[in-house]
């Protein structure tokens, strides 16, 4: 096996050993998701039907109800990050104006901080 190889099935390994592989992954905010989901607004999709949104900013982990195991969440908020909680007990912070994937992992609670970062 030429070393190229060698070193990217390294890396890969390294990624599915440590979760990386199966973590939540964060992006801009794509227009058709943001365009259903309002400011200011956290909101989550299991798929592409919006199973329930959220605003107000807690210091302690909002249950989501309807929308435990969505797919994706879409945080509208321009200055505000969000804490998402797994029922792995793992957490995630997905910065203002994000879409987030969640994966395998599946989500349960939700936190809105008036923080800027994570």
């Amino acid at each position: 096996m030429n070393m190229r190889k060698h070193l990217a099935l390294s890396v890969a390994a390294v990624a599915v050993g440590s979760g990386l592989a199966f973590a939540p992954l964060a992006s801009a905010a794509p227009q058709s998701a943001a365009a259903s989901c309002s400011y200011p607004y956290v909101c989550f999709y299991k798929g592409s039907t919006k199973t329930g949104s959220f605003k107000d900013v807690t210091s302690g982990w909002q249950n989501l109800g309807g929308s435990k195991g969505a797919t994706k969440m879409v945080n509208t908020r321009d200055d505000d990050v969000v804490y998402t909680h797994f029922t792995n007990g793992k957490t995630y912070c997905s910065y203002p104006n994000t879409t987030t994937t969640f994966n395998s992992w599946v989500v349960d609670k939700v936190r809105i901080s008036s923080a800027s970062s994570c």
